[in-house]
Parts: structure tokens; sequence; C-alpha cells
């Protein structure tokens, strides 16, 4: 079996770079690329402050569901705070939610939940900022949403554990594989012309045939 690819686009959200996600948008529409598309509920990390917000954000959202993009809830906040705590996946120093007692991280995925609901738009994916989190993390997901897919996790291909079904994430770049399914990651609204030359030369290439 060749291998797949999945595009997924991190840290959607009113004061994402508009002009750097609008040409990735347009690239997906030229090549009917539906992503997978990480958006942050209730943005307060001063980090993913590129422009103003934008009031038509949430109608672009609900556009990127209608076109058939897949929607997941990155996190709540996206504020990161040092931990010590054990990690699903020991990538990063900082999480939302690692090391929070589970109704702390119930009540903050909740309400990430209730606000995308709010906004017409239901989620069926979770992507914890930073990769990190922890297996209370996947029990608050449990019981405060019907969301039952990470898209996370080092693996070559889909898998079942802890009660969700797996998407492994792996890749930052559309990098050619034999086999397996993966996940590239990519960021908008950090992403510089030379980057995305690059994989606007990798879509229309040959790896868009795997």
């Amino acid at each position: 079996m060749s291998a797949r690819y999945l595009l997924r686009l991190d840290d959607a959200c009113p004061t994402m770079k508009r002009d750097g996600w609008q040409r990735l948008e347009d690239l997906f529409d030229e090549l009917r690329i539906k992503p997978i598309v990480a958006v942050v509920p209730d943005n307060q990390d001063p980090a993913l402050h590129y422009d103003d917000a934008d009031p038509g954000f949430w109608d672009r959202v609900r556009q990127w569901r209608n076109k058939g993009w897949t929607i997941a809830q990155h996190g709540y906040r996206h504020i990161l705070k040092p931990t010590r705590a054990s990690q699903y996946l020991p990538i990063n120093p900082g999480s939302e939610f690692a090391g929070l007692p589970l109704a702390e991280q119930q009540e903050k995925i909740a309400k990430g939940w209730a606000l995308l609901a709010s906004e017409g738009v239901e989620p069926t994916v979770w992507v914890a900022p930073a990769h990190s989190f922890d297996r209370t993390t996947l029990w608050a997901i449990e019981r405060s949403t019907p969301i039952r897919i990470v898209s996370d996790g080092l693996a070559r291909n889909p898998f079942a554990a802890d009660g969700f079904r797996w998407i492994p994430q792996t890749l930052w770049s559309l990098t050619p594989k034999d086999d397996g399914v993966w996940t590239v990651c990519l960021h908008p609204s950090t992403m510089g012309d030379d980057e995305f030359a690059r994989l606007a030369g990798a879509l229309r290439g040959p790896i868009a045939g795997s």
C-alpha cells in the first residue's frame, strides 16, 4: 500500500495571520484538499496575535466546515504553563492540561466545546496544544464531548487506544514515505514564502499521487 497523507492546520483563531491562511486555503481549494483545522475555542495566547481580531472569523470556520474540512478542538485558550507532570507524549515542557485535576480539565474542555458549538461548529477531532496532555485529559474529553478521535501519536498507521481512535501526527513537512498514514502539521500564521513554495510544489508533484 502506498503512503497516504493528511494535512492539519494549527492555531486557527480570530487573530491568526489572515494572508497566510488565505493563500493555503486558495491552494487547497485549487487542489481539492480538505484538511483538518485545529481551532482554538477562546484564544488568550498573545503569541497567536498576528492580526487584529477578525469579526468574520466564525463565518470562515463555518465555511471551512461546509466545504468538507474537518474541524478539530485545539484545547481551550492555548495558554501553556510549565509542567513536570507525566504526559501521554512527552514532547514539550509546557501544557494547557497535563497535571491538572480531572475536574479542572473537564471544565476547560467542556467550555471550549460549548464555545465551538455555540458558533454552530461541533468538532470531531481533538488536537492538544503543543502535543501536551495526559490520560486524565482523555478521560475529560470522553466525559465532556462526543469527540473520539485524537490527531496525535507516534505510529505509522491509525490505531485504537484508551477509548479513542488515534491518527498519528509525525511530520511538519510533506516528506515522501513508502507506506503508512502521515499527518503533516502546518502553521499558516508562521509559514514563510519558501516553506509555502515547497509545500505547493510537493502537492502538485509526484507525492500528490501517493
